[in-house]
């Protein structure tokens, strides 16, 4: 603890006021070393310092006149309070002072009392008032450090959990979304080998009481493909996707393999090539009636059909000149001279312009 005059620190030599309970170097209170080894235990426990002093005896006197006797003695406690109020050393039970220095600085000292004592009176309050604010800031930071920090544990941990929550939601939809994916993917790719065996018949004229086989066969005939009974698994009509459609239903033919499946299709393409005029005709299968074109295709699925069926629109709005189906997949080209366009879906469609 410093002393509470200088503010430096103490060692062992200083005195201890009884009131304030502050330190004092004895030679800050004008006491020389030899006085102040002189004073025994119980004088130094009585010892109160100038300013308390000052209090007191303001608080005892009840002289209201402006100028101080100076014919008073002053007592004992009052000799130890200060020594420069010490007039005559007799008085007290205090060694005499060893030389007349202390006695000149007491009674310098003793002219500025009163503005001493309330400077002194100040510093004491200050470092009090310092020393409880100090402790009350410490423990206010403390207490608002504790509070912020449980705050902000409590507003990221908030955060946190529904941070946690909501991208919990999306990994469990992103991957339920990515199994119905594989599933429809999967379900198309089976779908699709279900089909590498079949070819459509498309608007051929329905008749009553008709062989479907023989008209399958006649087509065979017709572009030069040798197929057996054996290589032909069914052949039926199949009903309509759009029943208010006027075209008549396709015959759907499933072949033993891919293989009769690919010839019977590279050879009506070969055949419709050389006779560009006009093309496969149901006369050509001895079909009576007026002669119309028929056309032979993958089978596709619906969903295909639709996409075929939008693509063909497309492509007359934009004046494409080629549109076709090969092994489940759909192309546009321009012209000769332009390149082929796969067409995987809907928005593929963007690119026809």
């Amino acid at each position: 603890m410093s002393c509470s005059a200088c503010n430096n620190a103490c060692n062992q030599e200083f005195l201890r006021c009884r009131l304030c309970i502050g330190k004092f170097h004895y030679q800050c209170i004008n006491i020389d070393r030899q006085r102040f080894l002189a004073i025994t235990k119980e004088q130094a426990s009585t010892w109160i310092c100038p300013a308390c002093s000052n209090v007191t005896r303001r608080a005892r006197s009840n002289d209201s006149t402006p100028v101080r006797q100076g014919n008073l003695t002053p007592r004992l406690e009052d000799c130890l309070d200060m020594s420069c109020e010490l007039s005559d050393p007799s008085t007290s039970n205090l060694p005499p002072a060893p030389s007349s220095a202390s006695r000149i600085g007491s009674v310098n000292n003793a002219t500025g009392k009163e503005e001493v004592t309330m400077d002194r009176i100040s510093a004491l309050l200050d470092e009090k008032l310092s020393a409880s604010l100090s402790i009350f800031m410490e423990n206010f930071r403390k207490v608002i450090r504790n509070d912020v920090r449980e705050m902000v544990k409590s507003e990221i941990g908030s955060a946190l959990k529904s941070i946690r929550d909501e991208f919990s939601e999306t990994t469990d939809f992103i991957c339920a979304e990515q199994k119905t994916l594989r599933l429809n993917a999967r379900l198309a790719s089976i779908d699709k080998i279900s089909r590498n065996c079949n070819i459509e018949l498309q608007a051929i004229p329905e008749r009553k009481s008709e062989n479907v086989l023989a008209l399958l066969k006649k087509l065979c005939e017709v572009v030069k493909v040798p197929v057996e009974d054996v290589h032909i698994s069914a052949c039926r009509r199949v009903a309509k996707l759009n029943t208010t459609s006027n075209r008549p239903r396709n015959i759907l033919v499933s072949f033993s393999t891919p293989r009769i499946r690919d010839l019977v299709l590279s050879a009506t393409h070969r055949y419709n090539k050389k006779h560009s005029g006009c093309g496969l005709r149901s006369s050509d299968l001895d079909i009576p009636g007026e002669p119309c074109r028929i056309f032979v295709t993958e089978h596709l699925s619906p969903e295909q059909k639709q996409l075929h069926a939008a693509t063909r629109i497309a492509a007359k709005e934009h004046k494409y000149k080629y549109v076709w189906v090969k092994y489940g997949q759909i192309y546009v080209r321009k012209d000769d001279s332009a390149g082929a366009i796969l067409v995987r879906n809907r928005d593929c469609l963007d690119k026809i312009c």
